[in-house]
């Protein structure tokens, strides 16, 4: 008996040893980033891109800024990749990447999808270097069980730079509803209370429109998106998870109102912004086969404004209620 648990312990401790050397720990429902890094000052798209060879790249630690390893007053745009190979286990939970805070702007690639953005490259520079970056990742673009590639690009404007300071981690949440159909990533955008296909422009949902180049923006703006049903819901009925928002919203599919939260025309006075929200899509309303249309219109009062939290996305009804129900299978 001791000698079979002295073989547990040295495969166990070499097991932590060699995820250390990796870089990579995978610990209950996290993957942990900190560490080294790929990294390379200078700009091209191509370094997103999870097939390219960063072999010959110098390695950083992350956190922490770049000046202090070797790259005194360099000012611009760099890039840092790494790969990881989620467990298995995690298939089927909400996932969350977690990068602490980039000093100035950063925008950040799954597999070579970008994911988001916190700040606004040049031309227009305006920094985020004061938020903290959450990114919600999309179900479909992570591979479990396989590597994955994670690129995140970087611009410092003055001083210090780079992912400089936090916990650097993909979280995966256990006992989450996962989505049929995941709407997390790039949308349209435009200020104003209808679309306006002259004025908008991608955004990253979830994500707050200050932190995507609307700093300081109170009022009237419109998300639109379009989606296909899979052939397993279209006998389903369905509902519509539209995540946090601040303050108030107006959803409609193909045109038609779907769902609402709070007094679109009035001061807000309540606490819409803490409110997660979730549409019965009633019957006839989304096209089988086809492409359908989305709009979520946001009325925002003060401060911070939009989509700022997930899930956002449709799940069937039978699905929505079990877990609401307290069966949690999923």
């Amino acid at each position: 008996m001791k000698l079979f648990n002295k073989h547990i312990i040295l495969l166990a401790l070499f097991t932590l040893f060699a995820n250390l050397a990796t870089g990579v720990i995978d610990t209950h429902s996290e993957v942990i980033l900190d560490g080294k890094w790929k990294f390379k000052v200078g700009d091209n798209p191509s370094w997103s891109s999870p097939d390219f060879d960063d072999s010959s790249w110098d390695e950083i630690k992350a956190p922490g800024n770049w000046e202090s390893q070797g790259y005194r007053k360099y000012d611009g745009i760099a890039w840092y990749r790494k790969k990881v190979t989620p467990s298995k286990n995690f298939e089927g939970r909400t996932s969350v990447l977690e990068l602490g805070f980039i000093d100035d702007v950063d925008e950040v690639f799954i597999n070579g999808v970008k994911i988001g953005q916190t700040g606004k490259f040049p031309p227009g520079y305006k920094t985020g270097y004061k938020t903290y970056r959450k990114y919600h990742i999309p179900s479909q673009l992570i591979k479990f069980g396989e590597e994955n590639s994670i690129a995140v690009r970087v611009y410092d404007a003055t001083l210090f730079g780079g992912i400089v300071n936090g916990k650097l981690k993909i979280l995966f949440k256990e006992g989450s509803l996962p989505l049929d159909i995941d709407l997390a990533g790039e949308w349209f955008f435009n200020t104003g209370k209808n679309v306006d296909i002259n004025k908008r422009t991608p955004i990253y949902v979830p994500g707050l429109w200050e932190n995507q180049g609307f700093y300081n923006y109170d009022g009237y703006a419109v998300y639109s998106n379009t989606f296909k049903i899979p052939e397993g819901l279209k006998s389903k009925r369905l509902v519509f998870m539209v995540g946090r928002i601040d303050d108030v919203d107006r959803v409609y599919i193909n045109g038609k109102l779907v769902g609402a939260t709070g007094k679109y025309d009035q001061r807000v006075g309540e606490d819409y912004h803490l409110e997660f929200r979730n549409y019965f899509i009633p019957e006839g309303i989304v096209k089988q086969g086809q492409i359908n249309t989305i709009e979520i219109k946001v009325w925002d009062e003060r401060w911070d404004g939009g989509i700022v939290e997930g899930p956002i996305g449709i799940v069937a009804q039978d699905k929505f209620r079990e877990y609401w129900m307290g069966k949690r299978r999923y």
